[in-house]
């Protein structure tokens, strides 16, 4: 059976969607589940739906001096999970300027490079980094070669660490179309054109949950033979 206890996991980007279901699943597991995000509103009532042993901490990463705060204050880290995600560089090339998609960059695929630097100090010498990068990466699809070039980065960065930082664990976990909060702010007409322009083409005809993805992330924290693993949980748009 696996078993989390006496194992401190931190969620960066654990107030909503994937994070806060992965959250959810760790915690049963008898993990101190600790999530961070940039919103202390998000992540009170995030804490509401998490085991009562789960803590929460602001912490913003696209800032380097934030995250060194974040894991100063939290000592010793035994898994950490990046499913924090950025401004998107949604669009065709001829919509999307240099700045949106520099923007995108700076806030998720360098973010995720420094929340690894700062935590590196405080992981366990045999825990895990776990990174949620996109299928847009992997799959072509037309008017995502933003979304494409920044997960693109993540994924590869995942993989070259895998042999760098071993025996750390690190894996990559490639969500396709998920219904998160992250379409909030699409209108009604958008998000059910979009959901039905994409599920059309896959093997299960609908988006995926956020729990289901977080069962991936599940199975790569608790499975410790598992390292450089990149797992698609995409519906079959691979």
């Amino acid at each position: 059976m696996k078993n989390l206890q006496n194992q401190r996991v931190l969620i960066i980007g654990g107030s909503n969607g994937m994070g806060l279901a992965t959250a959810q699943r760790l915690a049963a597991l008898g993990a101190e589940v600790i999530i961070a995000g940039r919103n202390q509103a998000r992540l009170d009532e995030a804490l509401k739906h998490i085991d009562s042993k789960a803590g929460a901490y602001t912490a913003d990463f696209s800032d380097e001096a934030s995250l060194t705060r974040l894991f100063t204050r939290l000592g010793h880290v035994d898994h950490l999970i990046i499913t924090a995600s950025s401004s998107a560089a949604w669009g065709s090339i001829r919509d999307i300027d240099g700045a949106a998609l520099a923007k995108a960059f700076e806030q998720k695929a360098l973010g995720y490079w420094r929340a690894i630097r700062a935590a590196l100090p405080h992981l366990r010498k045999d825990g895990s980094i776990t990174l949620l990068s996109g299928a847009a990466s992997r799959v072509a699809i037309a008017g995502t070669a933003g979304l494409a070039a920044v997960n693109g980065a993540i994924t590869q960065m995942g993989q070259a660490l895998a042999k760098e930082l071993a025996p750390i664990r690190v894996n990559v976990v490639s969500p396709g179309l998920i219904d998160t909060p992250v379409y909030d702010d699409f209108s009604p007409e958008a998000k059910s054109g979009l959901f039905e322009n994409i599920t059309k083409g896959l093997h299960v005809g609908r988006a995926g949950t956020s729990e289901e993805v977080a069962q991936a992330i599940e199975f790569v924290v608790t499975n410790g033979f598992t390292a450089g693993a990149l797992i698609d949980i995409d519906g079959g748009a691979r």
